[in-house]
C-alpha cells in the first residue's frame, strides 16, 4: 500500500535561522521517522543533516517559504523529487549533488518501501549569493525573475564533483564537538560552497576548462575509475591494461588525466609506487630487493634511482635511519 502525507510545521524549524537544534519527527501509522540537525554556520549559511527511515511506500508533500540557494548532497538512499514550481522530476541517487535557487517551493518526495536516506543540505542566504554568485552568473535576470515568481531554478551539471561528496561526508560525520566543531564545520562548508559555486559558474558561463569537447560524461567516469585503480596499488597496470580495464582509449586517458587531475597516468603510477615503497621500507619487514619487486621493478638499481629522484634519498639510507621523514 502507498501512503500520502502532508508535512506541516517544518518551516518553523527551518526559518529559525539563529537557532541550532535537532528535531525528531515520527511519521504517523508507523510509516517511519526522520531526524534533522540544524547548524548555523554563520548569518548567511544554514546546514541541515537529515536521516530518514521509511517503512512503507510513501509520498510526502512539503511546502516551504525558505529562500536562497539550496545545495543538497544525498549521501545514502534513493528517492524521487518532484518540484511543482518548475514541473521538474528528479531521481535522486546515492552520492549525488542537487543544487537549486528557490524562493518558496511546493514539492513531493516519493520513497519506496523500507528505504533509508541520509543527506546534507546547505542553504545560502540572499546577501551571500548577491556578493559571491548572482553578480557573476550571466543569466542573473532570468534567475531573479523565476525567484520573484516562486519558480525554482535547478542547476544541472555535466559531472558531479567527487570532492563535494567527500566534503559532505566529512561534515555529516564530524568527529568534533563544541568550538572545535564550529571551526571544522566552517572550514569544510566554505570549501564545499566554493567548489560547487565555481563549478556552476564555469558551466553556466561556458567557461569550463575541463576538455568537454573531447571528454564526455562516460569518459570522466572511466577516468575517475582509472585513477582509483592506480591509487589502490593492488596491481600496477600498463597503459594498455588500464585502457581495457576502464574501457577508454589511450588518447583520452592521457588527455583526461592532464585536464582533470593535472598529472599523467604514468606520473600517478610512479607516485603511487614510490609511496607504497616508502611505506614498506619504513616497516622494516622487507629488504630493498623485495620492495623493488613488490612495486613492479625488475631491476633493483632502477628502483633505487627512481626512489632517489622522487624523495631525494636512497632506499638504503631510509633503511638505515628508519626515522627519515620526507
Amino acid at each position: 500500500m502507498s501512503y500520502k502525507l502532508n508535512l506541516e510545521n517544518f518551516d518553523e524549524f527551518m526559518l529559525e535561522s539563529d537557532i541550532s537544534k535537532t528535531i525528531n519527527f515520527q511519521l504517523p501509522k508507523n510509516l517511519g521517522n526522520f531526524t534533522s540537525k540544524k547548524e548555523i554556520v554563520n548569518k548567511d549559511i544554514v546546514m541541515f543533516k537529515t536521516h530518514t527511515t521509511i517503512n512503507e511506500s510513501l509520498s510526502i508533500n512539503s511546502k516551504s517559504f525558505i529562500s536562497g540557494l539550496s545545495i543538497l548532497v544525498n549521501l545514502d538512499g534513493e528517492y524521487r523529487y518532484s518540484d511543482k514550481s518548475n514541473k521538474s522530476i528528479l531521481d535522486i541517487k546515492k552520492n549525488s549533488v542537487f543544487t537549486k535557487y528557490v524562493n518558496e517551493y511546493d514539492s513531493v518526495i516519493d520513497f519506496n518501501n523500507s528505504s533509508k536516506s541520509s543527506n546534507l543540505c546547505l542553504i545560502l542566504r540572499d546577501e551571500f549569493l548577491e556578493k559571491y554568485f548572482l553578480n557573476k552568473i550571466e543569466r542573473k535576470d532570468e534567475l531573479l525573475t523565476n525567484y520573484k515568481n516562486n519558480i525554482s531554478t535547478n542547476f544541472q551539471k555535466n559531472f558531479e564533483n567527487y570532492k563535494i561528496i567527500s566534503l559532505a561526508k566529512e561534515l555529516y560525520n564530524s568527529p568534533f564537538e563544541g568550538e572545535l566543531n564550529d571551526l571544522y564545520t566552517q572550514s569544510k562548508v566554505f570549501e564545499l560552497v566554493y567548489k560547487e559555486l565555481t563549478t556552476i559558474l564555469k558551466e553556466e558561463n561556458n567557461l569550463c576548462t575541463c576538455g568537454c569537447s573531447k571528454i564526455n560524461y562516460e569518459d570522466r567516469i572511466a577516468l575517475h575509475k582509472a585513477k582509483e585503480l592506480i591509487e589502490k596499488a593492488d596491481d600496477f597496470y600498463t597503459l594498455e591494461q588500464l585502457c581495457k580495464k576502464v574501457a577508454i582509449n589511450e588518447f583520452k586517458l592521457k588527455f583526461g588525466f592532464k585536464e582533470l587531475f593535472n598529472t599523467t597516468p604514468g606520473g600517478l603510477v610512479l607516485k603511487t609506487r614510490m609511496q607504497k615503497a616508502k611505506a614498506l621500507l619504513s616497516t622494516g619487514e622487507y629488504n630493498i630487493s623485495e620492495v623493488s619487486s613488490i612495486v613492479g621493478y625488475k631491476y633493483q638499481q632502477s628502483f633505487s634511482t627512481a626512489f632517489f629522484k622522487h624523495f631525494g634519498v636512497l632506499p638504503k639510507d631510509l633503511v638505515k635511519s628508519r626515522n627519515y621523514y620526507f
